[in-house]
């Protein structure tokens, strides 16, 4: 995942030498304290995967989308609030009997429900790991108690609507529990308002939003390159009343997660905090300023980018994501006799448990100087220990201080 990120005033992508050397030609959009830059590209050695556009205006040439399809870019327009908005992706390949057998399994209630479960169940099993990662650093015991108790429910369902609904109230208990550890000025209060999904009436919100827009393009260009349909989902209806990619919303789910632990991490590290947003009265959002925006993708690229081991191979998420997409399409097609959406599993380690800091808070200079931890060296880990932001250690430093009784 390596996205070019295009804002502000005056964004332009066209093709230029069309005759001889066609280099791609984006100009990024000028911002309030920040002039626009412009860079140029040959064919073929376009450095990022996609292109993120939430400017404010602009244009892209006719060209410049055919010069991207050629390549394999995918482009991606972002609304004010930070969803996704609009996206163009390369061609389709025409797979007539994979979409007919995914129209089938749509209709076929058993199949349908084996799908939606196996998505549900993936999804669930990650909340709880990013709860028990919370977990180590704060007091989540009873609301991880309260979601599991919920998630039992899960065990008794034999309808897609009854899978929702069951999913519906761990994810509930999921939010409360994160509301707990965020900060009150943050004005967290979950990710339902009585009526929809919220839309950035709090910065967390306004993250997440971002964070999601960015997985569903990732979605989207891994349905896309598989042949499926995304409009055709399982867990999630498609709709007759409004535009409803309901397979991406599916793919999504599993991988909710990247989003949810990088916008913790940024939150956490004061990186992104109240006045890293601001406050916009004509729509009652909270939007991004420019460089927090910057920080906060690299952070979820770095998560996106970050290693897993899955069937003997090492791959980044955005690889698994696709790798999974085209195992569901050949369950769809009978090549594959089970899905699981459970594998890989990511492995969350944290460096400033409740544990760690309370052992080196505990520690004494003697102590320290026979596990080979210098004064000074101690003194630095005792100001990071007192500190409510996260923090790492070496591994050489982890391992001395296990040594301690």
């Amino acid at each position: 995942m390596n996205p070019l990120h295009l804002s502000g005033w005056g964004v332009k992508v066209a093709v230029e030498d069309m005759k001889s050397r066609s280099h791609l030609k984006i100009t990024n959009g000028r911002l309030d304290d920040k002039q626009s830059t412009v860079a140029r590209y040959p064919p073929r050695r376009f450095p990022y995967s996609s292109i993120i556009v939430d400017g404010y205006s602009g244009y892209f040439s006719l060209r410049a989308i055919h010069w991207l399809s050629r390549n394999g870019t995918s482009v991606y327009v972002l609304d004010v609030d930070g969803s996704l908005l609009s996206s163009i992706l390369p061609a389709t390949p025409l797979k007539a009997d994979l979409r007919v057998s995914q129209m089938d399994a749509s209709r076929d209630l058993k199949k349908k429900f084996t799908i939606a479960h196996a998505i549900v169940k993936a999804k669930v099993a990650r909340s709880f790991q990013v709860l028990e990662w919370l977990e180590e650093r704060y007091d989540l015991q009873r609301q991880i108690r309260l979601a599991k108790s919920e998630a039992v429910n899960l065990r008794r369902v034999s309808t897609v609507g009854q899978l929702r609904t069951a999913e519906g109230r761990v994810a509930l208990r999921y939010w409360d529990a994160i509301r707990k550890i965020l900060p009150e000025h943050l004005e967290f209060r979950g990710r339902m308002t009585s009526s929809h999904n919220n839309n950035a009436s709090d910065p967390v919100n306004s993250a997440l939003n971002y964070g999601y827009a960015l997985l569903e393009g990732e979605c989207r260009r891994a349905i896309n390159v598989v042949g499926l349909e995304s409009s055709i989902g399982f867990l999630h209806d498609f709709s007759d009343y409004q535009t409803k990619q309901s397979l991406v919303y599916d793919v999504m789910e599993p991988y909710r997660w990247l989003v949810d632990i990088t916008v913790l991490q940024a939150f956490e590290s004061r990186m992104l905090d109240l006045d890293t947003f601001h406050f916009k009265f004509d729509d009652y959002r909270f939007r991004f300023n420019p460089e927090a925006k910057e920080r906060f993708i690299e952070l979820l690229k770095e998560r996106f980018n970050s290693g897993v081991r899955y069937r003997g191979q090492q791959m980044k998420w955005d690889t698994v994501i696709e790798q999974k997409t085209n195992e569901l399409g050949r369950f769809l097609a009978g090549k594959r006799f089970a899905l699981d959406f459970m594998e890989p599993s990511p492995t969350l380690m944290r460096f400033d448990s409740r544990v760690l800091r309370s052992r080196i808070l505990s520690l004494n200079a003697s102590e320290a100087k026979r596990v080979g931890i210098p004064k000074q060296s101690l003194h630095d880990l005792r100001l990071k220990a007192r500190r409510p932001q996260p923090f790492k250690l070496h591994t050489e430093t982890m391992r001395k201080l296990r040594t301690v009784q």
